[in-house]
């Protein structure tokens, strides 16, 4: 089980950013649901507790990905200088489409690849800013700027000149008196962009005084947006820092950061943003000095947001006995209603076991794509440490796994089997059946349907065993109409074998 969160601060915690005085941390454990879950929705995962009542003889485990065989998809040579990337699949053409941070400090560039597959990429002479691939500048000629988070909402949109939406951190006047923070653009094709007038939607107060209460609500300069189609709004998750009265230890290459946390914000219309609010802190369980560099990737199955946090040690070696230059990998974060986040404590990608391999220090996943049956996870992989060679050391690469299999409740075969009694459930409609996501190519999963009282419904006892291994498993003799409209219960009788989720899906 997830630990529970200790809090930083002894403050009320609310469903709205508070004031700039107060600074609560919505990191914490998802609880189950209290009330039915929507089965509606699409696939309910058991990543978190959200809908376990009861489990007994169950382990939980966590599943990486498999890097894929030609990795780096994009080199030094492309001018990967970060790690910070989106691929969407066009709807019209299914041509992959990448929107890549191209060189480092001032200069840099948001630069643009395609590809036919999502393997084997390629980088057109644009035209638009020389005879290259690059689409627009994010710095200016005296400051770094960073990002390339992207969100397509389809042909259909209605407003075609904001099909396309793009969100990094900038500023266009020198400090002190500059204007850093996160800035957006709009573009009809993706390539051809036209910056909000307003820029920036969110300040950076993080070269202020250390003690400026402003400071953990403005944006740092790792933004990360997405769309959250579960409550139709957008969001975003960024770097923030941590305040002294936080009372942490500086990470060795944070400076007046202190240590880099997250914190998240929501819009209605990509313009106008909450104040930032944390959900990403240092807990108790926490080994070293341990950082994050954002949340990349975060996208929704069923009522889920899941996310990507780039974690961060500055303090730790790459190899064995070297120098401290710094390590980074991926933890998987979850959130219910989009303001809560709870950081899992497994590592879901690591760095390669592989001495000197080109990621070796780090792997930060950046963007979440489903591709069929399979997710693509796009990362950027640093060779030596997190601040060496950002020109030639800073690559792209690309892990796959099969769709939703990020967690799974385990009975394994040394055990009689596992028994897993969910939250309230309410139904999608009449005419629908039960599939499961599953490995029980060794063993059997049976399921049936209780009241809210956990007695049997009539003529809904076990299934027949569901065997196999697949994403959509479908076992006889269990009919969700017996549940006649009333919320229930799905009972899971697992015996060597793992269990991800499930589904509800039209019989006819």
């Amino acid at each position: 089980m997830m630990l529970m969160i200790a809090m930083f601060h002894s403050l009320a915690i609310g469903a709205e950013p508070s004031p700039a005085d107060k600074i609560p941390s919505f990191n914490m454990k998802e609880l189950p649901a209290t009330e039915p879950v929507d089965l509606s929705l699409g696939p309910q995962l058991f990543i978190d507790d959200y809908l376990v009542a009861k489990m007994d003889d169950l382990t939980r485990t966590t599943h990486a990905p498999e890097r894929y065989s030609d990795n780096p998809i994009l080199g030094w040579q492309q001018g990967t200088t970060q790690p910070y990337l989106t691929v969407v699949r066009d709807r019209e053409t299914g041509r992959f489409r990448m929107w890549y941070n191209r060189d480092i400090g001032p200069g840099g560039t948001v630069a643009y690849a395609e590809s036919d597959d999502g393997m084997h990429w390629r980088t057109p002479n644009l035209g638009i800013m020389g005879d290259d691939n690059r689409l627009f500048e994010v710095s200016s000629s005296f400051q770094s700027g960073f990002g390339s988070s992207v969100i397509d909402k389809g042909p259909d949109y209605p407003d075609k000149s904001k099909r396309f939406k793009i969100a990094w951190w900038g500023q266009t006047k020198p400090r002190p008196d500059g204007d850093p923070g996160m800035r957006v653009a709009f573009s009809a094709d993706g390539l051809h962009w036209t910056p909000y007038e307003g820029n920036p939607v969110l300040n950076d107060f993080s070269d202020g005084k250390l003690d400026d209460p402003r400071r953990p609500h403005g944006a740092g300069d790792i933004i990360d947006v997405y769309f959250d189609p579960i409550r139709r709004q957008y969001g975003v998750l960024l770097k923030t820092p941590a305040m002294p009265s936080d009372g942490l230890s500086t990470g060795a290459k944070a400076s007046s950061y202190i240590r880099r946390l997250v914190s998240a914000s929501s819009s209605a219309d990509f313009i106008h943003w909450k104040d930032p609010w944390r959900v990403i802190i240092p807990e108790p369980r926490d080994e070293g000095v341990l950082e994050f560099y954002s949340v990349g990737g975060t996208f929704a199955r069923g009522g889920l947001l899941i996310g990507f946090v780039r974690m961060l040690h500055d303090d730790y070696p790459a190899e064995p006995g070297g120098p401290a230059e710094g390590i980074g990998y991926t933890v998987l974060v979850t959130s219910r209603d989009g303001v809560h986040w709870e950081r899992h404590s497994d590592i879901f990608f690591d760095r390669s076991p592989a001495p000197n391999a080109w990621d070796r220090a780090m792997t930060w996943v950046g963007c979440a794509l489903p591709v069929e049956e399979k997710l693509y996870l796009y990362y950027g992989g640093y060779q030596r440490g997190h601040k060496i060679e950002p020109k030639k050391e800073r690559q792209l690469g690309l892990a796959i796994m099969p769709m939703d299999r990020f967690v799974s409740l385990d009975a394994s075969g040394d055990k009689k089997g596992g028994r897993l009694v969910t939250t309230l459930l309410k139904p999608a409609s009449e005419a629908t059946r039960l599939v499961l996501n599953a490995d029980a190519s060794k063993g059997s999963i049976r399921v049936r349907m209780l009241d809210e009282a956990e007695g049997v419904f009539p003529g809904a006892d076990f299934s027949e065993a569901v065997t196999g291994d697949g994403l959509a498993l479908a076992g006889k003799g269990l009919d969700l109409a017996k549940a006649d409209g009333k919320p229930f219960r799905l009972e899971f009788q697992i015996e060597n074998a793992r269990l991800y989720g499930f589904d509800v899906v039209s019989v006819q």
